[in-house]
């Protein structure tokens, strides 16, 4: 069953949250800190990503990421979000990776993703161009961040 936080503290306190979770929850002891969002600066973080691909169970996120935004905002918010996407994919050894609009709720947006192991997804937001996008993101922040984790196994119960 996933787990699911809700805050609105900064995202540090998500990384603390979701670090005692994984290393409760899936007994994995990692000392990879989560971080925040988007840039455009590369650095070592793909080879960071690589060397933790492979580490752990696959998981998969949910997240409701409800913002208040101008329409210019939107269209910078998605350009943004379309380019955060394409790095992720291309550099951080994703499964899965999308991001859509909440179809009964504007200004909300869903994200789905599923990572190869929970170091995979520590590594994706300790890297740049996720720490540049978050720091886009945060200050228009229209409610609580919502963040469900969970290994992918939980999410194929169905009929079992």
């Amino acid at each position: 069953m996933p787990l699911i936080a809700s805050t609105r503290a900064p995202i540090a306190g998500v990384r603390r949250w979701l670090g005692r979770w994984l290393k409760g929850a899936l007994g994995v002891a990692l000392s990879v800190l989560l971080a925040a969002v988007v840039g455009f600066g590369w650095g070592a973080a793909p080879l960071a990503a690589a060397t933790v691909a492979a580490e752990g169970p696959e998981v998969r996120v949910v997240g409701r990421l409800p913002l208040q935004l101008s329409a210019a905002e939107q269209r910078e918010f998605e350009q943004k979000t379309l380019e955060l996407a394409a790095i992720t994919r291309r550099q951080d050894h994703v499964t899965s990776y999308s991001c859509n609009g909440d179809i009964e709720h504007p200004g909300v947006y869903v994200f789905d993703e599923i990572w190869p192991s929970e170091a995979a997804l520590q590594a994706h937001l300790e890297t740049p161009h996720f720490k540049a996008w978050w720091s886009w993101v945060e200050p228009h922040l229209a409610g609580d961040l919502v963040i469900g984790v969970s290994p992918t196994e939980a999410f194929h119960v169905l009929g079992a």
